[in-house]
């Protein structure tokens, strides 16, 4: 394949795509980012790893190009610091040096590709192909990722809507019968029979209303807006408020201070916080504890939001909180977990937000934390 066949190629895959090239060397960053700049949605460039690593922790990239002698700050610094931040961003190294050790520290940190300078230009788009090409099939597995969640989330719907509309059913029933049994012992009179039909009719508004207010709280909404992180909180909490009642689950609220973010508030709502708290009530139904109880707390930290959701049924074992974030893996069995719900979470939490998420045992329980 030639050099513009790579490029049309890459065009295909890198649409809407975001890279940082970090590089010393003025002449070579300018004309790598020129070529770039033809390619990708966006090219920042950084003159050394300082920079970058400001840049990084500001933003968000899909690849990341760095050399690997600067100044301030090394490409090997520079990668494990990216790598802590987010151990899945791809990294290509460029270098002149063949110094093993530090390629072995290199590989050690998970790069993806070293390139050997003088920079080979069709070698370096090759690479560039194929991260972005297994870019771009992650992203399309994360879609049905997200359909899985989403059924998910309509099956909760679903769930909470029967307990809305069990009880007034019932009390619709009580009535009707009732009107059966005065008429059959003929006592039915206009007086009853109007008073009966006026409480149905409310009973049958009730559960009308309810539809309505899912249908507010759970509207699909794909636009990126402003919102309010205890709102979506609420939001997500109302979703699943009966199923928390009535398993004799105390929800406490926390909110410290409100803070306003910028994302896809469904997303947010009825994906991230919805999950947790599913999460949190499995927990506890499999470990009964005495008082069960969920807590729920906003806050900041360095001036950053900060989100907790804490329940008391019981810790996880460390082999097992190493692993709650991989895909298809559960601790629950096949009927009742796909294993996809945490991933999902944090899939979230860190390409839609560019936040973090963390789970740690503390005294009787688990507590998740979420940073934006």
């Amino acid at each position: 394949m030639d050099i513009d066949a790579i490029k049309g190629e890459l065009r295909k895959h890198a649409r809407c795509m975001r890279i940082l090239y970090a590089e010393d060397s003025l002449s070579i960053r300018e004309m790598i980012a020129y070529t770039l700049n033809d390619l990708f949605d966006v090219v920042d460039t950084a003159e050394n790893g300082t920079v970058a690593l400001d840049m990084y922790r500001s933003g968000y990239y899909d690849i990341v190009i760095s050399d690997i002698i600067m100044p301030e700050l090394d490409g090997i610094e520079l990668t494990r610091m990216i790598k802590e931040i987010n151990p899945e961003q791809p990294v290509i190294i460029t270098t002149s040096c063949d110094d093993n050790n530090s390629m072995y520290k290199l590989i050690n940190l998970g790069i993806d590709k070293f390139v050997i300078k003088p920079i080979n230009l069709r070698t370096l788009l090759i690479n560039l192909l194929q991260i972005t090409t297994r870019i771009n099939q992650k992203k399309e597995s994360s879609k049905n990722i997200v359909l899985t969640a989403r059924l998910s989330a309509m099956n909760e719907i679903l769930s909470n809507i029967a307990h809305h509309w069990r009880q007034p059913l019932n009390a619709i029933g009580i009535y009707v019968q009732e009107l059966l049994d005065l008429d059959i012992e003929g006592q039915l009179n206009t007086q009853t029979l109007n008073d009966s039909i006026d409480t149905i009719m409310k009973l049958i508004t009730s559960m009308s209303n309810s539809i309505d207010d899912f249908k507010k709280h759970c509207k699909s909404k794909e636009t990126t807006d402003t919102f309010s992180i205890v709102k979506a909180i609420d939001d997500a909490v109302f979703i699943i408020n009966d199923n928390i009642k009535c398993n004799g689950i105390t929800l406490i609220k926390a909110y410290d201070k409100d803070s306003m973010i910028t994302g896809n508030e469904r997303q947010f709502s009825n994906v991230l916080i919805l999950e947790l708290l599913c999460n949190s009530i499995d927990a506890l139904l499999m470990q009964q504890p005495q008082n069960p109880y969920i807590k729920i707390r906003v806050m900041t930290k360095n001036d950053r939001p900060v989100i907790t959701v804490f329940n008391n049924g019981g810790s996880i074992s460390n082999d097992i909180l190493g692993r709650i974030y991989e895909p298809y893996f559960s601790t629950k069995s096949v009927a009742s977990g796909s294993g996809l719900g945490l991933y999902l979470a944090k899939m979230v939490v860190e390409r839609e937000f560019n936040g973090t998420i963390n789970a740690q045992n503390i005294d009787d329980g688990v507590e998740f934390t979420i940073e934006l």
